[in-house]
């Protein structure tokens, strides 16, 4: 059986502001609780201040206090998240940071675990690895997803390289998920260079996913989405729309869960009937848009910070809504096409 460590939480306060009353203030959360303690409390908090063997301080302190009062104390300050539990768990040391982030946000120690196995057990495919997608990739290696259904037809081109992550100049002329594969080891990886289009089957690689996410742009994302949206309603997988860049605007796109949010569709609506420009002829469509890889990064960061909102179910994921930010002057403006969803 694996021992139990503890210690007070490395990102907390403890303030004394009289004799028997103590403050705990909760950085992460920004939440102050404040507890009249007694000896028993305090001696605890002395000890802790270092990593302990649970059962050892236990018995440490069952010889100057009575063990139930011991064992209330630390079982009241672990369920109020004071405490920061440590066990032989298997966790790689490269996720011991996100373990202290999600642990900020649980109950226990073991639902910090459960989460964080879920999002090593998640397989999540994305299409598209572009500005955005290649970024994205990257975030949710970052987060722990342990296995991801890379698709892109390209190859890697001079112009990719000042706002795709992974690639370099050695790099060009080489299809994009070979050098993404090559990147990231060990996540398990599969591999597919097609493009997203109705004539396209897509099944092997939306089947068995828990999470899409749409950066395929060609044609268009709209179109695209507008595949992708079709196989994840007859599926029942959520997905997210991925936002983008157009000079120094960026959007944050929304997720939308079949069955549970507004549609696609819905969204589309939203999107002509406040485009004051869709009932005008167009006589010169757009040939391309200048972008870099700061607003690139920062949109998809953002996005893959809402995946992780929403598998783990801590913090209000993008529901019904996405965002339009003015990099030049951090502006964000909240843009909804469905009931506002705040849990």
């Amino acid at each position: 059986m694996a021992k139990k460590r503890i210690k007070l939480k490395p990102s907390m306060y403890v303030l004394k502001e009289e004799r028997d009353r103590y403050k705990f203030v909760l950085t992460s959360r920004r939440k102050v609780l404040t507890y009249k303690v007694n000896s028993v409390v305090t001696e605890v908090i002395s000890r802790l201040m270092q990593e302990r063997d649970y059962s050892e301080l236990v018995a440490e302190l069952a010889e100057k206090h009575p063990r139930e009062e011991v064992e209330l104390c630390l079982r009241s300050m672990e369920s109020q998240g004071l405490l920061r539990i440590f066990s032989d768990d298997g966790i790689e040391p490269k996720f011991q940071r996100q373990i202290e982030f999600l642990d900020e946000f649980t109950k226990s120690y073991e639902e910090t675990l459960k989460l964080h196995q879920k999002l090593r057990s998640t397989r999540v495919t994305i299409f598209g690895l572009g500005g955005i997608g290649s970024w994205m990739a990257n975030g949710l290696y970052q987060i722990g997803i342990g296995h991801m259904v890379l698709c892109d037809p390209d190859k890697v081109e001079i112009s990719n390289l000042n706002r795709q992550l992974f690639f370099s100049e050695k790099d060009v002329g080489r299809d994009k998920v070979d050098v993404i594969e090559e990147r990231i080891p060990d996540v398990l990886i599969e591999k597919h260079k097609r493009f997203v289009s109705q004539e396209e089957n897509l099944e092997d690689m939306i089947i068995g996913s828990d999470f899409i996410v749409n950066c395929a742009d060609n044609p268009s994302v709209q179109r695209t989405s507008e595949i992708i949206d079709s196989y994840a309603t007859r599926f029942n997988i959520p997905y997210l729309v991925s936002g983008g860049y157009n000079l120094h605007l960026g959007m944050v796109g929304p997720i939308i869960i079949p069955g549970k949010t507004a549609t696609f569709a819905e969204f589309l609506r939203h999107q002509k009937e406040n485009d004051v420009l869709s009932n005008l002829d167009k006589i010169k469509d757009i040939e391309s848009t200048g972008n870099i890889g700061p607003i690139a990064g920062a949109i998809a960061n953002i996005q893959v910070m809402e995946i992780f909102k929403y598998l783990t179910g801590k913090g209000r994921a993008n529901l019904n809504r996405f965002a339009e930010i003015d990099f030049m002057d951090l502006s964000i403006k909240w843009n909804y096409f469905g009931e506002e969803i705040t849990t």
